[in-house]
């Protein structure tokens, strides 16, 4: 045999051509196992660390939602009041609805009073029928430490308005939950009480979760899911080096707020956008090659192969050094390597698809919890963070403070639907008078309203002022139960500071509305300009 070898030269080549070929099979195999599809896999990881976050981020959304609805009812002198007497039938009749728990997709609502004893509740089941009693009935102080608003957390926190937000499992049931201190209209104040919305996470969150994300999002509590499915810790994301499994689904676990497990959201499996196996047609399609191209072997490997190879490790190097994934790999092919490097260009363009939707729904989020849902315009919180970056360009500062006169004699006449309706009005009106790009109006709370005027003198607000209290009553919405008026009135208090140095928020806001409090004084539905009473005093 080894003669037979040895005098034929033709044998010889077909054993040199199987042994280039053989390593030429081993190099392409090593590259692709231990380069090419090792990058892939740590783009992939990276895309399903981003599909997570926007699994949290969905999350937080729905705490959102309902922290707005706790703001927007605890921050209010009526239930303020109402908390201080204990006025049950008032609860009963305006918070303890099953139809609008429905609506604001929750199960129950607990009110406990600034010594957290509670007042009054209405919870409902998953078929909106009432509960004789909720979750949070009895609470031992370990919980209520945990869940509600006491009077010292409220004192630290400067007297303003505090939320707690979470899951907790009561009765063997995952609750999701946000409480509000029960503060005046001004969200400064002492304390009256807890407001407590919550909801069990069922199915109906789920779909919440689902329509947010647009995908196919299940949850479980964490007691009852296998013990032997892989399960990825959020709190732990940043340190997982791999996400998928063989399973369908990836499964992320969330915990309480006593950090421990309480919550698995699980969700398909997004499809792989390359193909991991170790052999693919670009390899069998290399050797045929060889075989025909005999004398150009290296030219094939060199040129066909290698480079095209390097050239998509180099953008993907590039992609994960730069993080800018709407690079492409440019190589305009249409082998094996070509549709390689579509497949890598489509994989870089949904990474980047995402991270485009990721930061859309952060903006939307930022707009949400920066604008009044009832009004379209800036809310409080919206308008202090406008105000804490002004510089001494914007001066002078001229703050206008408006309160609806009478407006819960117009609630208790017209209805909160046509009470809603009258705050639209006059945001509709305060957006007509100040156009300029800097103006700032918000709802201050309530049936007060605040309009910031950058660069504007205290006679040009003034004059302001006075044209939004006529534009006001010229809307003409009967007020049959004023005390002034047959229409709509507005009391408004004007303040306004010069000088950068003089500026602080709390002292502006302060004389205006000590200014709003002098013109309720001198009979409401008229304009006091804080700076003026003042010089009248001086004088």
């Amino acid at each position: 045999m080894f003669n037979f070898i040895a005098r034929s030269l033709r044998i010889k080549l077909l054993l040199v051509f199987v042994i280039m070929l053989l390593a030429f099979s081993s190099v392409h195999l090593v590259i692709r196992q231990y380069w090419t599809i090792p990058q892939l896999v740590a783009l992939e990881v990276e895309k399903d660390k981003k599909d997570i976050y926007k699994l949290n981020s969905a999350l937080l959304r729905v705490y959102n939602e309902l922290e707005m609805l706790v703001y927007d009812n605890a921050v209010w002198d009526e239930l303020y009041n109402v908390i201080l007497t204990r006025d049950l039938d008032y609860l009963e009749t305006n918070f303890f609805i099953p139809k609008s728990f429905v609506s604001l997709k929750i199960n129950g609502m607990s009110f406990f009073d600034k010594n957290q004893m509670l007042i009054d509740e209405l919870a409902i089941d998953q078929n909106n029928n009432p509960l004789s009693s909720s979750p949070f009935k009895s609470l031992p102080p370990s919980l209520k430490k945990n869940l509600l608003i006491s009077k010292q957390e409220v004192i630290n926190n400067g007297q303003q308005t505090l939320f707690k937000q979470g899951l907790i499992t009561l009765n063997d049931r995952l609750i999701l939950f946000v409480s509000g201190s029960v503060l005046p209209s001004s969200g400064v104040g002492d304390l009256a009480g807890t407001m407590l919305v919550w909801s069990y996470f069922d199915g109906k969150i789920a779909h919440q979760l689902s329509e947010i994300t647009q995908t196919t999002i299940t949850a479980a509590q964490a007691d009852t899911f296998s013990a032997s499915t892989p399960v990825i810790d959020f709190n732990q994301l940043d340190a997982q080096t791999h996400i998928r499994t063989k399973l369908s689904n990836i499964h992320v676990k969330f915990n309480d707020i006593f950090n421990k497990p309480a919550l698995i959201l699980s969700y398909p499996t997004p499809k792989r956008m390359f193909d991991d196996s170790p052999f693919e047609m670009s390899m069998v399609m290399a050797l045929l090659m060889s075989l025909v191209v005999l004398l150009i072997i290296y030219f094939i490997l060199t040129i066909m192969i290698i480079e095209p190879l390097n050239k998509l490790k180099a953008t993907v190097r590039e992609v994960m050094d730069r993080g800018n994934f709407q690079l492409t790999t440019n190589l305009e092919r249409t082998d094996e390597i070509g549709r390689l490097a579509l497949l890598i260009d489509v994989l870089f363009n949904k990474v980047h698809v995402q991270q485009h939707a990721l930061k859309h729904n952060n903006r939307q989020l930022k707009r949400l919890s920066d604008t009044d849902p009832l009004t379209g315009i800036a809310n409080r919180r919206a308008m202090m963070q406008v105000l804490e970056q002004l510089t001494p360009s914007a001066m002078p500062i001229s703050v206008i403070m408006l309160d609806v006169d009478y407006f819960k004699k117009f609630n208790d006449s017209y209805g909160h639907q046509q009470g809603d309706l009258a705050l639209k009005h006059v945001a509709k009106t305060l957006k007509h008078h100040t156009r300029r790009q800097n103006d700032v109006i918000a709802r201050y709370g309530g049936e007060e309203f605040v309009v910031v005027l950058l660069n504007t003198c205290q006679s040009d607000a003034r004059n302001m002022a006075y044209a939004i209290r006529e534009a006001i009553e010229e809307l003409a919405i009967e007020h049959k139960t004023s005390l002034i008026s047959q229409f709509l009135t507005a009391s408004i208090g004007v303040s306004c500071c010069d000088e950068f140095d003089n500026f602080s928020i709390e002292t502006l806001f302060h004389q205006a509305d000590s200014a709003l409090y002098k013109a309720k004084e001198q009979g409401r539905n008229c304009v006091v300009d804080y700076n003026s009473e003042m010089h009248k005093h001086a004088v």
